[in-house]
């Protein structure tokens, strides 16, 4: 058995892999591999690791980059795993593996090596198969780069984690107006103003993984990564009469060219798959465009965990009603469908899986609800979906899988909330939400949503309402960015939001909230 002590103390600290690295940036790696490294996707004996060389140092007639991979972080003892250069992506430069046959409930550490320069030192664990009685999962969402630094990811590093997962939007398909930090500007190779060529999106991930904190914190734990609607287009959809995906908020020059957005579909996976360290299917050839990709996939940590990745974007209808924000709603919430058919009877199967004593949710937008004045706060999350929303809600009552906790991104904000049966009765919680600020990207102290969508004349006054109509939620913060933290013990589900100020790179962190759902008595507790 795995217990809590054992987790934080096995292996070598946080901070010295930490050290170790800040030591390595100061000579010839970066030249080398510039983008640092990565490891996601564990299983209880794979990995996937990821880097990316440089152009430039790679000579013709050389065929290999070798791969160290040990359990002493020093690397006294390592075995070296020779890698054909053949590998390497001709169009990126990047390098993506799956190492097997490793063994389960295992910490390693690995680096690359090329021309006699080593990489950066990188750790994972695999998932254990047996008993575990606590485990750590980071969560973090919507990292606009030029919106603000990533202190958040300093202080990720320094966490002892089995994983982190990333709940979308890990780069912006558009340049959002002017940087709002030094030297983060967005110049797309295209010259306009939005991604529109592979190139362009090539450029934002070499653009995004240049942060070192970034980088850091890729390499000190594995990445689990599904996507939100940035890493291809905002708020996009799927029109399944015409075959088409639909791109509300482009420019018209984009989306009334049918053959340009499906163009850009590609380009947007292409590019994902190659810097993202992540096992899924990716079938560009096919001629149905709902094959080209499937995220949607779990993963098992022992007797404790079944953590269950959802895609919410590349099968969904249209957004319904009239308007997307602050809208008075319609009888199509009703009709359409977020998760598509067979991604929910998926979904609904791996729900139903016995031996893992919490079902964790990977979800992109906000579950619960959160109206004001009896308007709809976004018809782009979960709220625009009502039908299939209570489908689940109704699924996890019917089977008593009162032992889900539902991880969300998306909204730039902290939430903490009860998901009810029956929202007039704070005794039928089915699951509980926790919802993640953003890593950088703007939130409403920044740009005052809530002036144009519900005509409120302060953010005070908007948190204050969606709190007092809508008892299920418990704690928003509307004025922070950081990261999310969940602990998972056999009793109860913690999570803790930690806050950093993102315009500060070297910004110290703060608790934000602190809060502990116990299943067994239904109900979310405030800690701190």
């Amino acid at each position: 058995m795995l217990t809590r002590r054992e987790f934080i103390g096995y292996g070598v600290s946080a901070l010295f892999l930490l050290s170790l690295n800040e030591r390595l940036f100061a000579f010839d790696t970066p030249d080398v591999f510039p983008l640092g490294i990565a490891s996601g996707d564990p299983t209880q004996n794979s990995i996937v690791l990821w880097t990316k060389l440089n152009p430039s140092v790679v000579r013709k007639g050389e065929e290999k980059i070798n791969l160290h991979l040990s359990n002493d972080p020093e690397f006294k003892n390592y075995q070296t795993l020779p890698i054909d250069l053949k590998f390497l992506n001709p169009r990126t430069s990047t390098l993506k593996i799956t190492v097997s046959d490793l063994k389960p409930g295992t910490q390693y550490y690995y680096r690359f090596e090329y021309r006699g320069v080593s990489s950066l030192v990188g750790r994972f664990r695999t998932l254990p198969l047996d008993k575990v009685d606590y485990a750590k999962i980071i969560f973090v969402t919507c990292q606009n780069y030029p919106d603000g630094y990533y202190p958040a990811y300093r202080h990720i590093a320094q966490e002892e984690a089995l994983m982190v997962v990333h709940l979308g939007d890990q780069i912006y398909e558009k340049r959002y107006g002017n940087p709002r930090v030094p030297g983060r500007d967005i110049q797309f190779p295209s010259g306009k103003d939005i991604a529109n060529t592979l190139e362009d999106y090539i450029y934002l991930y070499n653009t995004y993984l240049s942060d070192k904190d970034y980088q850091l914190a890729r390499a000190s734990a594995p990445f689990v990564y599904i996507w939100d609607d940035h890493e291809y287009a905002n708020d996009y959809s799927f029109d399944y009469s015409k075959g088409l995906y639909v791109l509300p908020t482009h420019p018209d020059w984009i989306k009334n060219n049918p053959k340009l957005v499906m163009e850009l579909r590609k380009y947007a996976i292409y590019a994902w798959n190659a810097f993202t360290p992540a096992n899924v299917k990716i079938n560009l050839s096919d001629s149905n465009p709902l094959k080209w990709i499937k995220i949607y996939r779990d993963f098992k940590i022992g007797d404790l965990a079944h953590l269950i990745c959802t895609d919410e974007r590349s099968y969904r209808d249209p957004q319904p009603c009239d308007k997307r924000f602050g809208s008075l709603g319609c009888e199509d919430q009703y009709k359409r469908s977020m998760l598509g058919k067979e991604q929910k009877e998926w979904f609904f199967e791996k729900l139903k899986e016995k031996g893992q004593r919490w079902k964790v949710w990977a979800n992109e937008v906000q579950f619960v609800e959160g109206k004001i004045n009896n308007l709809f706060g976004s018809l782009d999350a979960w709220s625009g979906y009502l039908g299939e929303k209570q489908e689940i809600v109704d699924f996890l009552d019917k089977n008593k899988l009162y032992n889900t906790v539902i991880l969300t991104g998306d909204r730039h904000a902290t939430l903490i909330a009860e998901v009810r049966k029956d929202s007039k009765n704070p005794d039928s919680i089915v699951a509980v939400e926790y919802m993640t600020p953003a890593i950088s990207s703007v939130n409403a102290s920044e740009i005052p949503f809530y002036k144009r969508n519900f005509n409120l004349d302060s953010l005070e006054e908007f948190t204050k309402l969606e709190l007092e109509q809508n008892p299920w939620i418990k704690h928003i913060n509307h004025r922070n960015w950081g990261y999310g933290v969940l602990e998972l013990t056999k009793d109860y589900a913690d999570c803790k939001i930690w806050s950093v100020n993102k315009y500060d790179p070297n910004s110290d962190k703060q608790l934000d909230c602190h809060y502990r759902y116990v299943d067994s008595r239904r109900e979310l507790e405030k800690i701190s």
